[in-house]
């Protein structure tokens, strides 16, 4: 049986979950110097995109959840990451955006609402942990499971969070300049995810280094795509 965390622990969970903040502050400075004027509406649209994306997997995770192993469960979840989030931004590239300035903001929109969920439950999770009774420790167990108790310093976290931000706003100008590369958009965004996930509970460093450099290439390649 898995015994509750401790205040200290649960103290650290919460500043590696505010680290994660600063992280769409600086991308959003970034945005200003390269696509100003900042444009609200596409902001909301990729914000709403990631919700429904979100949305679209959790059944999936219901379902892996209550037929499978945690470890098999989230397996399956994180291969589903990539459907669900590139055929949703396809979708939003193809209705409702219709300018790379606005499909630069709309990625910024759908990277900020991640880190912003994110860190709003990894805060909320943190209380909970403490606690002692059978759904407490459930959640623990999950979550040791895919490596997110493990004591990393805050700075990677923040790290993970730029190299996800670049690769959603490169995502998105791929998708709006040419709809078709989907194609590599979709399987690359789920291998992505479960490399980060296999990798990042035992060699922390050189895996988000390792995301940096994709979150960089991707978002140059998006930038070259609709030269």
């Amino acid at each position: 049986m898995t015994d509750s965390i401790t205040p200290q622990e649960a103290t650290r969970m919460r500043i590696r979950s505010l680290a994660l903040l600063p992280a769409p502050i600086i991308a959003l400075a970034a945005m200003l110097a390269f696509a100003s004027p900042a444009l609200l509406w596409p902001i909301l649209i990729g914000a709403a995109g990631w919700l429904v994306a979100l949305v679209l997997r959790q059944p999936v995770a219901l379902i892996s959840g209550r037929n499978l192993s945690q470890e098999k469960a989230a397996r399956v979840v994180g291969w589903f990451s990539g459907p669900a989030e590139e055929l949703v931004r396809l979708a939003m590239v193809l209705l409702l955006i219709r300018t790379a300035q606005e499909a630069a903001w709309a990625g910024w929109g759908w990277a900020t609402v991640e880190v912003l969920i994110i860190a709003v439950n990894v805060f909320a999770i943190a209380g909970i942990l403490t606690k002692d009774d059978p759904k407490s420790r459930e959640a623990r167990e999950l979550l040791a499971a895919q490596g997110m108790l493990k004591d990393h310093h805050p700075a990677w976290g923040f790290l993970e969070r730029i190299s996800a931000t670049a690769l959603h706003t490169g995502f998105t100008l791929l998708l709006f300049a040419q709809p078709w590369l989907v194609l590599v958009t979709l399987p690359l965004h789920s291998v992505t995810n479960m490399l980060a996930a296999r990798f990042g509970k035992t060699h922390v460093a050189l895996t988000e280094l390792a995301l940096l450099a994709v979150g960089a290439g991707v978002l140059t390649w998006g930038i070259l795509a609709l030269a």
